[in-house]
């Protein structure tokens, strides 16, 4: 009869798992042997925030639940940050770490946390893995992170019940409830909209995390056949063609915010689709007037939330249908000043010695690599350059943490899309602070075989708080750190590097590791004062 740990490994296999992503911990270690057994890969990394980012980003990529498997106590309250960004960034994490087993005296309390009272306000699914419910909680977990939108689900194991024999009762198969028929809610909501562009002289759509990237042919083929002008939310970058003349910015408190809300406040039509507020930090999506086509809550709780009065829609048969009727009106570049503008903002250099204009970081490596690659950043200024003018072209090609904001996110991500695609370029884009919190998993990444690129934009400070601070006309106070040898970190890692203020260097040494497929570090110096003018 097979063990509890042997049961829970088969059925993540069986769901098509082939890694989970964590730390090891004696608690456990049968768990790390019954999944090996299984084919289920251990991808070991140097923190369990890492991990969980790691296997959230993996999994969504590859349309699964990512997993994360830690030891109790410390182990699992470094859960946190990968949950909570799960949560609120939609990506689907299936969380595993061990717990002091429920039979132990309650004077026990050497490294006893009060797990599932911690995670169940952001998380969809919680539970205490036993030997005989094990077949019935993984798959209900398992299932609840792939629950639109996305989110988190965590359970719990003990040592002692990893070795019990297990009911090896397999789930049945369960027949699928009928999904609501939307098909006419879905048309008519379509027409009206139609009818309403067609006396509109300013309509914008803003596209957003709640958008599913399969309609993102369905999507393009109306924006484009009617020119609609169009702006999308930082996480679903890629959903259309920034490159493309109808393309007027992104949305939610990214560079140039400022410009691209002047053009959401100018649309006499303001029309949201997928658009979840959890990426915009500011409060125009409660004080403007929005046309919502939502077709899953947007996040918050566990069953999501809806704006009122808004009924759900089917996306695809809303894009179907509205894609089928005929442009109901011309119009012929109604933002073209916001646009003009917002580019502008990208190339008024400073002129300062010593340093790379941050505008021509982007630019560079958008021309010098593939434009399918994957780009993630960090959090701070450089999360804002890279989310405004990184001209994504592809779905699902750039990651960030928005809704949570959490630092450490963009060499985590990295990882786990480089392994999710292994044949795609991936490029990480972070600052010196984030890059120092996490430099070391340059190793887990070499280890694993998931070369990338990053570029580390060098400031000595954590400059998105100390601009704020001089907002507030208050001194830079605990915001600046001595230099970290980034080229020294990242070659003791086994990663080459280099530091350079040259474009054209930076374009040759990322063209060089996008074709070798080799990781590649590069250090660039920037002057924080720069991105004031472009914020």
């Amino acid at each position: 009869m097979p063990t509890t740990a042997g049961v829970i490994a088969r059925l993540v296999s069986s769901a098509g798992i082939d890694r989970v992503f964590g730390l090891p911990g004696g608690e456990v270690l049968l768990l790390i042997d019954e999944l090996r057994r299984a084919g289920v890969e251990f991808v070991l990394m140097r923190h369990e925030a890492n991990a969980g980012i790691a296997a959230a980003v993996y999994g969504k990529l590859r349309g699964q639940p990512g997993v994360v498997l830690t030891t109790l106590g410390p182990g699992a309250a470094n859960l946190m940050l990968p949950l909570g960004s799960a949560y609120l960034d939609q990506e689907p994490l299936l969380a595993i770490s061990a717990q002091i087993p429920d039979e132990l005296p309650a004077s026990h309390t050497h490294q006893r946390l009060p797990l599932h009272d911690v995670y169940r306000p952001v998380t969809k699914y919680v539970a205490t893995v036993t030997a005989q419910n094990a077949a019935h909680v993984v798959p209900h977990a398992l299932a609840a992170c792939m629950e639109r939108p996305f989110g988190a689900a965590y359970i719990t194991l003990s040592a002692r019940e990893a070795m019990k024999p297990a009911a090896d009762v397999m789930p049945a198969a369960s027949t699928p409830l009928d999904a609501l028929d939307r098909s006419a809610v879905s048309a008519e909501a379509a027409r009206s909209l139609a009818d309403k562009l067609s006396r509109a002289k300013r309509p914008l759509v803003v596209v957003g995390l709640g958008i599913d990237p399969a309609n993102a042919g369905r999507l393009r083929a109306w924006l484009n056949a009617w020119n609609l002008p169009v702006a999308v939310t930082p996480k679903v970058k890629g959903i259309v063609d920034e490159t493309a003349s109808n393309f007027v910015g992104v949305a939610g408190g990214m560079a140039a915010d400022d410009v691209v809300c002047g053009a959401l406040h100018a649309a006499d039509v303001l029309i949201g689709v997928g658009l979840d507020p959890v990426e915009v930090d500011k409060l125009w999506h409660a004080e403007l007037p929005i046309d919502w086509v939502l077709d899953t809550p947007n996040v918050g709780g566990v069953a999501g939330i809806l704006p009122a009065g808004v009924a759900l829609v089917d996306h695809t048969a809303f894009l179907q249908t509205i894609g089928a009727l005929p442009p109901p009106a011309m119009w012929d570049a109604p933002f073209e000043a916001f646009q003009l503008h917002r580019r502008q903002l990208l190339h008024d250099r400073s002129g300062a010695s010593g340093v790379m204009w941050p505008g021509d970081i982007v630019e560079s490596l958008a021309a010098a690599l593939p434009p399918d690659t994957i780009v993630t950043t960090d959090v701070g200024s450089h999360k804002y350059l890279f989310g405004q003018y990184w001209p994504s072209r592809h779905p699902a090609t750039f990651w960030m943490s928005n809704g949570l904001s959490g630092m450490g996110y963009g060499l985590s991500a990295a990882i786990g899309a480089r392994l999710a695609r292994p044949d795609a370029t991936v490029l990480a884009a972070v600052g010196d602070g984030g890059f120092s919190m996490n430099a070391q998993e340059l190793e887990s990444a070499e280890r694993v075989g998931a070369p990338f690129i990053t570029v580390v934009l060098e400031d000595g400070s954590y400059s998105l708080i100390k601009l704020s601070q001089e907002n507030k006309a208050l001194p830079p106070y605990g915001v600046d750190f001595g230099p970290i040898d980034t080229v020294a970190m990242a070659t003791s890692c086994g990663v080459e590097a280099l530091r350079t203020t040259s474009p054209d260097e930076l374009a040759s040494a990322a063209a060089r590791a996008a074709r070798t497929r080799r990781s590649l570090v590069v250090a660039v110096p920037v002057d924080y004062h720069d991105y004031r003018r472009m914020f």
